[in-house]
C-alpha cells in the first residue's frame, strides 16, 4: 500500500540528515521513493552541466556494470526526451521488449519527473516493475510529482553545501598561501652604507606568489631580487618557497647576476615543468663602493632608474626568458653607474597591469610620472608615495593580483 506523500517526505528528511556524503544521499532518497512506491527497480539521474550528459548516480535492481556506464544525451530516448521537456511521463503498455517483468506495461521508467530547482531540470528519476505487477496509475505520477519538488530542493541544497564545502577548502588554501608567502618576505630591509632600502607586499584577495628580497653578499655588496610565479594559491607559493632557498644558496657563491638566474632556472626547471608554471625574475646586483649595479632581467618588469641630478628615466632590461621555458637558457646582464639621489624602483605586474573602474591600466608611464613628481626624501617615503598614488588611481577599487614594490635609493 502506497504511503501518504507526508510521511514518505518526513522519512526522506529524516534519512537525508544522517548522511555525510552525496552519493548516500541519492542511494536514500532512491531507495526510500522505491519502498514507497512498491517497485523493484528504480535510478536516479543527474544532469552533467560540463558535458551536457545524464548520468546514473543512483539505481535499484539495474546490474552496476550497466548503469555506472549509462550516459544519455538531451533529447534522447524516454529519459532524455523528460528531461528536454521537463514534464512527467505515464507510459502503458509498451510492448515488444522483455527487459520488465511487467510486459503489459513495460516502461524504462514508468514515471518519470523533473527535479527542478527553476526553469532547469536537474535530473530525472526512472521507476518501473511494480511488485504488484499491476500498472502504474495517474495517482502514482501525481504522487511521485509532488515528491520530485521535494528531492529537488534536498539536492539543491546538497549542491549548496558542496559549493560551501569548495570554498571554505579555498579559503583554507588562500590562508596558507598567504602565510607561506609573508614568510618568504624580509622583516626588515638590511642597513648598508650608502645605501636606503623599502619594499612592501600589498596583498590581493587572489594570491599571486609574488616574492622580493634584500640580500648581503661579499663584504659589503647587496643584492636585490623580486621574482613572480605564474600560477596562484599554495602551489605558486610553495615554488616561491623553492625559488628562494635556491637564490639563498647561489648568492654565498660571488658570480654574476646573469650566471646566477642561470643557475635558478636549471635548478628549479624540474619542478616549473611539472607544475606547467614560470618564474619572472629581476635580479640586480649593487656595489656601493663604485655606485654600479649589475642587472638580469628574466621576462620581469623592467625596473625603473630616476637619476635626481639628470631628472632622467631608464628602463634597466636584458631581453631574457622566463624562467622555465628552457633549463638551459642563455642569460645577459648589463650595467649602470649610479649617483647620490638615484632612486631604482622594482615591481610586480600586478602594479602596472591593475585595472580601475574605468577599465584603465596603472602601467608603466604612470608609475614614472608618479616617480617624477615624488619630492620626498627617504626609501620608504618614495615608496608610500607611489602607493598612495596607486591607490588614487584605483579609487577603491581593490587590486585582482599582488602589488610588490621595491625602492633602493643611493645616499
Amino acid at each position: 500500500m502506497t504511503k501518504e506523500p507526508l510521511e514518505i517526505i518526513h522519512r526522506l528528511s529524516q534519512a537525508i540528515s544522517k548522511a555525510p556524503k552525496l552519493e548516500e544521499i541519492y542511494t536514500i532518497i532512491l531507495e526510500e521513493i522505491a519502498e514507497a512506491m512498491g517497485v523493484e527497480r528504480a535510478s536516479i539521474m543527474r544532469f552533467d552541466t560540463r558535458v551536457h550528459i545524464l548520468r546514473v548516480v543512483a539505481a535499484r535492481g539495474i546490474e552496476p556494470e550497466i548503469w555506472k556506464r549509462l550516459e544519455i544525451h538531451v533529447g534522447e530516448g524516454v529519459s532524455g526526451r523528460v528531461w528536454q521537456e521537463g514534464k512527467p511521463l505515464l507510459i502503458r503498455g509498451m510492448k515488444g521488449s522483455d527487459r520488465y517483468k511487467t510486459h503489459s506495461f513495460m516502461v524504462a521508467p514508468v514515471t518519470c519527473f523533473p527535479m527542478k530547482v527553476g526553469e532547469t531540470p536537474i535530473g530525472i528519476i526512472n521507476l518501473t516493475d511494480k511488485i504488484s505487477g499491476e500498472p502504474f496509475t495517474e495517482s502514482d505520477l501525481k504522487l511521485l510529482t509532488t515528491l520530485s519538488d521535494q528531492v529537488a530542493a534536498y539536492l539543491h541544497l546538497c549542491d549548496l553545501l558542496d559549493q560551501l564545502k569548495i570554498a571554505q577548502q579555498a579559503k583554507m588554501q588562500l590562508e596558507v598561501a598567504r602565510e607561506i608567502q609573508q614568510r618568504l618576505l624580509p622583516r626588515v630591509p638590511p642597513k648598508i652604507k650608502g645605501v636606503d632600502l623599502a619594499g612592501c607586499l600589498i596583498p590581493a584577495e587572489r594570491v599571486g606568489a609574488d616574492y622580493y628580497d634584500f640580500l648581503l653578499h661579499g663584504k659589503n655588496d647587496l643584492s636585490l631580487c623580486i621574482a613572480d610565479v605564474s600560477g596562484h594559491s599554495v602551489g605558486g607559493a610553495l615554488l616561491a618557497s623553492a625559488f628562494r632557498s635556491c637564490l639563498r644558496a647561489e648568492v654565498q657563491t660571488v658570480r654574476k647576476p646573469s650566471s646566477i638566474v642561470a643557475a635558478l632556472n636549471k635548478m628549479i626547471f624540474p619542478d616549473l615543468l611539472q607544475s606547467e608554471q614560470f618564474i619572472s625574475v629581476f635580479y640586480a646586483q649593487y656595489q656601493p663602493k663604485t655606485k654600479t649595479l649589475f642587472f638580469t632581467n628574466a621576462g620581469h618588469n623592467p625596473g625603473l632608474l630616476w637619476q635626481a641630478k639628470k631628472k632622467n628615466p631608464e628602463w634597466l632590461f636584458t631581453q631574457d626568458s622566463l624562467l622555465g621555458i628552457e633549463p638551459d637558457a642563455p642569460y645577459h646582464q648589463k650595467k649602470c653607474k649610479l649617483a647620490s639621489g638615484d632612486k631604482v624602483v622594482l615591481y610586480t605586474d600586478g602594479l602596472t597591469e591593475a585595472q580601475n573602474a574605468k577599465n584603465e591600466r596603472y602601467g608603466s608611464r604612470r608609475l614614472l610620472n608618479a616617480l617624477e613628481k615624488d619630492g620626498t626624501v627617504t626609501a620608504q617615503e618614495t615608496l608610500n608615495a607611489l602607493l598612495k598614488d596607486f591607490e588614487k588611481f584605483m579609487g577603491g577599487k581593490p587590486a585582482q593580483d599582488d602589488v610588490s614594490l621595491v625602492v633602493m635609493k643611493v645616499e
